[in-house]
């Protein structure tokens, strides 16, 4: 089937027509290049049917490996694939081949085949297609080339068109690049959105995420995705206008042996290596790849080249790396599965000897099944580094170890265990504070156990219960202990627990004494934590600005010593929200960037998930919500088990979902929510998106009063939720629904509510605005209304606008002003149109129109499907940083995204732009600069 490449199309088309003609590609030599699966075949097959239907004598031939060493094969199976004429030819190659000097009966072979051409020339155009040309024999190379230089000079009517793989690396079919008068098309791999387009074309609807997701197993490769999804089509369902997998991508079945067939042009010696390489994963080093096969990495280069010229393999840089993850898990799967094991030990062992980075001898352990004496001598030794690096690797192998483990080894394994702790603490997983109370009561030093509670400190501070957590942080206090560095941790910990637990007066006073006492010891992790302490306990008291400046102080100290990475990143977190809620997204982007660089050059999975939840919260308030969804998936495959961490993901993707009017989808996001979801303090202050999201779908369904009902939570004056930025435009929410379902009461009580929160924050633009809003619904008035406008145009945030421009149209329509509602109803709509928030317009059309506003008969406006207006907001973004020459690590670091989406929007752009480079979106984005005309 047809899928992508529609530029190299257009130029196939282009050039069969002039040949046809007689134009300017008269005489071309063509040659189609691409890995096996590629699509060659189909390529010029369509050139076939185009040049038939042009008037054009076609002939077709392919060539085949059993017959590359008879001469003129190919050749003649193309030219003359039966008839008088082939018998001709076959008589002069039969005398060839008995004759001592063969030369004289091949050359005339050869012009008998010339001159078949040159007659079939003079009646009318002739198209010739050798395919797979890299099995062609040398002579019929040779005649190919004798064609082409004839074409060339302009004297026949003739196309031609071969196709070639990399390999194998015959001298004449490399040569046919050179033929005069030649060009060379290569076809790449499909990018993302051309295989999402096959998998809809074979399946007729298109792919879901996860589908999608697994259609990049390909590669990019036609065949191998079409070999995959029939692999897989028990698995895939379409319902509701869309294809998607019934499993999980990580439990689809071990793709099948045919995927293996691009192997085929490999050596032998070629095919070994990629399998012990596919041994180390989906990227590996050469170094990696030379201790499994315990020779120096120099002698890798030819086993190596050959899957690189077959884009097999790709140089990433610094690594290697499999194009096609599915001919890997293949491979894999093709070894035995005890030699396996032994590989994957073996790995294990010489790269520990070697010094390799500790995480790459967890993945090989991890593969080899029960841990020898030497893998948990290894394990205990590398531990701590093996946590910071890949904190769920030491995590199964410490659990391996420890199950194990023999119990006369007591000493080994309280120290394994006490690892393990460390790990789960690192995971936030809910087990670390269970294993940690474990070790407490073994540990009787008194130092170390000082160290133990604070570690069980954080662990119960990571799961909400921050009342056991001051309990735990008193008594630790209360203990002798020698060291005044730990003892000053503890003391910040107490800070916390107490602002937390709405004693912020309490713990404001110990700050002071906790910043000055880590002011004197003069430890940069210490101070760190200090000044995280006090900007907590001004956070709680409302001094926003405060809090935010011994935030930035704690960030400085951290700065100085790799030991307060961890802080560092909680910090930047805090720094990130703070600044948000002062709409101050320069400040929130640059806070995000550096704590998102930290975490993933620090291995620090906890602090990454944080970072990418914020990200996602962010992106969404910016308007960009397809990064949001991105964010929060992104957020939800990280190791880590936080308790507010489900309530993020399924309460920011239901609310997308449900502006997108998807409502089903949105239903299930919250159908999946864990019962206990809201146990904690930490999963209650996310829980605003999810009561907006209830809310929405209710009023969806056209049930104001249960929408109404699910706010109300929002309404209580509890001291716990005042810190959530989003409660206050919930509360207007209500004001707006209450109102709607005729409960006057109820507004009033937000109106009030929401005034004692914006009293209560006086420094932040958010309560502010939402209290204009409150009162501006509640009194109907289009001035309060005007205002809101006018404030959240200045805070950036779409959806924000987009609402209070709806408010504002119907205040306005209840004062009679048609002319003016109109005018902000269709502002509002073009919010609404950028983000994609059908539900929205949908509704907003429905207020006004109830009052007597209509936006016209003219539909809503969409964005075109070709040129600059077809982009998103995002792709815009994305196609000018294209246009500066940046690459997509360039651009993914610019604008906070994952590379992944800078990839998935530059095929966007390509596709929409109509291009094949970024060198064409470069020319079109100067020409657009200067005016001139173009798509």
């Amino acid at each position: 089937m047809r899928v992508g490449r529609e530029q190299h199309r257009d130029e196939l088309r282009a050039w069969v027509r002039e040949g046809a003609e007689g134009g300017g590609a008269h005489g071309a030599c063509l040659i189609v290049e691409g890995e096996p699966g590629a699509g060659r075949t189909s390529f010029v097959r369509e050139a076939l049917v185009q040049a038939a239907a042009l008037g054009c004598r076609v002939r077709y031939g392919a060539a085949d490996a059993l017959a590359a060493d008879l001469p003129l094969r190919a050749a003649l199976d193309c030219v003359h694939p039966s008839g008088p004429a082939r018998a001709a030819v076959v008589a002069l190659l039969r005398e060839a081949e008995g004759a001592v000097a063969p030369g004289g009966a091949l050359l005339a072979a050869m012009d008998l085949l010339v001159a078949g051409v040159e007659e079939w020339c003079a009646q009318r155009p002739l198209l010739l297609v050798l395919d797979d040309a890299h099995w062609a024999d040398p002579a019929s190379l040779l005649l190919w080339r004798r064609l082409a230089r004839t074409a060339a000079a302009g004297r026949l009517p003739l196309l031609l068109a071969a196709t070639r793989r990399p390999l194998p690396r015959r001298p004449g079919a490399q040569r046919l690049c050179a033929a005069p008068g030649g060009r060379t098309v290569r076809l790449e791999p499909l990018t993302a959105a051309e295989s999402a387009g096959m998998v809809r074309g074979l399946l007729g609807a298109p792919p879901g995420p996860r589908l999608r997701e697994a259609a990049e197993q390909a590669g990019g490769n036609p065949r191998l995705l079409r070999d995959l999804l029939a692999h897989w089509s028990g698995l895939i369902r379409v319902e509701d206008g869309c294809a998607e997998l019934s499993v999980a991508v990580a439990e689809l079945p071990t793709p099948p042996a045919s995927v293996a067939r691009g192997l085929d042009c490999l050596s032998g010696p070629a095919r070994t290596t990629l399998r012990h390489a596919a041994m180390l994963g989906p990227a590996f080093t050469a170094r990696e790849l030379a201790l499994v096969q315990s020779r120096p990495a120099r002698e890798l280069l030819a086993d190596l080249e050959e899957p690189l010229l077959a884009g097999l393999l790709e140089d990433t840089g610094d690594r290697l790396r499999f194009r096609h993850p599915a001919l890997r898990r293949a491979l894999y799967a093709q070894t035995p599965g005890a030699l396996r094991t032994a590989l994957h030990q073996d790995a294990a062992r010489a790269f520990a000897e070697a010094g390799l980075d500790p995480a790459r001898t967890a993945g090989q352990l991890l593969r080899g099944g029960r841990l020898s004496p030497w893998a948990v001598r290894w394990l205990a030794a590398s531990a701590p580094a093996l946590i910071a690096a890949a904190p769920g690797a030491a995590a199964e192998l410490l659990e391996r170890a420890i199950a194990q483990g023999d119990p006369r080894e007591r000493e080994t394994l309280e120290a394994l265990e006490e690892q393990l702790a460390d790990a789960a603490l690192t995971l936030r997983r809910t087990e670390s504070a269970a294993l940690l109370d474990a070790l407490r009561a073994r540990t009787t030093d008194p130092d170390r156990r000082a160290a133990v509670d604070f570690k069980l400190v954080s662990a119960l501070m990571i799961q909400g219960d921050m009342a056991r957590s001051l309990a735990v942080t008193e008594r630790a206090l209360a203990e002798q202990f020698p060291s005044a560095v730990r003892r000053l941790r503890l003391e910040a910990c107490r800070v916390l627990a107490l602002a937390d637990l709405h004693r912020p007066a309490e713990a404001f006073a110990l700050a002071g004494p906790v910043v000055a006492g880590a002011r004197r010891l003069g430890d940069p992790l210490c101070a760190a934590e200090a000044h995280h302490a006090m900007s907590f306990a001004l956070f709680h008291l409302g001094r926003g600005r405060d809090s935010l400046h011994h935030v930035a102080e704690g960030i400085a100290c951290a700065r100085r010593s790799p030991a307060a990475n961890d802080m560092r990143l909680l910090l930047l977190a805090n720094q990130a929200e703070g600044h948000l809620r002062f709409d101050e997204p320069d400040i929130v982007a640059a806070a995000l960037g550096e704590a998102r660089e930290l975490a993933a050059a620090t291995g620090s999975t906890g602090r990454l998930v944080v970072t990418e939840a914020r990200l996602a919260e962010f992106h969404y308030r910016l308007g960009d919500w397809d990064e949001a969804l991105s964010g929060v998936a992104r957020a939800r495959e990280l190791p880590v088990s936080d308790g507010w961490l489900p309530v993020v993901v399924h309460g920011l993707r239901a609310l997308v979902l449900g502006h997108r009017d998807e409502r089903e989808a949105a239903g299930t996001e919250l159908a999946d929510l864990p019962a206990d979801a809201f146990a904690t303090s930490a999963a209650r202050r996310y829980a605003s998106h999810v009561l907006l999201a209830r809310a929405l779908l209710a009023e969806r369904d056209g049930r104001p009063a249960d929408a109404l009902r699910a706010l109300l939570p929002e309404l209580a004056d509890d001291a716990e939720e005042v810190v959530s930025y989003e409660r206050p435009w919930v509360l207007s929410e209500i004001v707006r629904l209450a109102l709607e379902s005729g409960e006057t009461a109820t507004a009033r009580e937000a109106v009030a509510a929401c005034g004692r929160l914006a009293a209560a924050l006086p420094d932040y633009p958010g309560p502010a605005l939402a209290l204009l809003r409150c009162r501006g619904l509640f009194a109907q008035d289009p001035e309060l209304l005007a205002e809101a406008v006018a404030r959240g145009e200045r805070g950036g945030w779409p959806l924000v606008l987009g609402h209070t421009l709806e408010d504002l149209a119907v205040a306005r329509a209840w004062h009679g002003d048609l002319a003016g509602s109109r005018s902000a109803l269709t502002r509002a709509v073009a919010a609404y149109e950028d983000l994609g928030a059908l539900w929205d317009i949908a509704r907003a059309d429905a207020r006004l129109r109830s009052l007597g506003v209509r936006r016209g008969s003219r539909s809503a406006r969409r964005r075109p499907a070709n040129g600059w207006e077809a982009l998103t907001p995002a792709e815009l973004k994305v196609a000018l940083l294209v246009a500066q020459g940046r690459s997509n690590p360039e651009i993914a670091s610019a604008l906070f995204l994952s590379r992944r989406t800078v990839q998935t929007h530059v095929s966007h752009i390509l596709a929409k732009l109509q291009v094949r480079s970024r060198a064409a979106v470069a020319a079109q984005a100067a020409a657009r600069a200067q005016g001139a005309p173009g798509p």
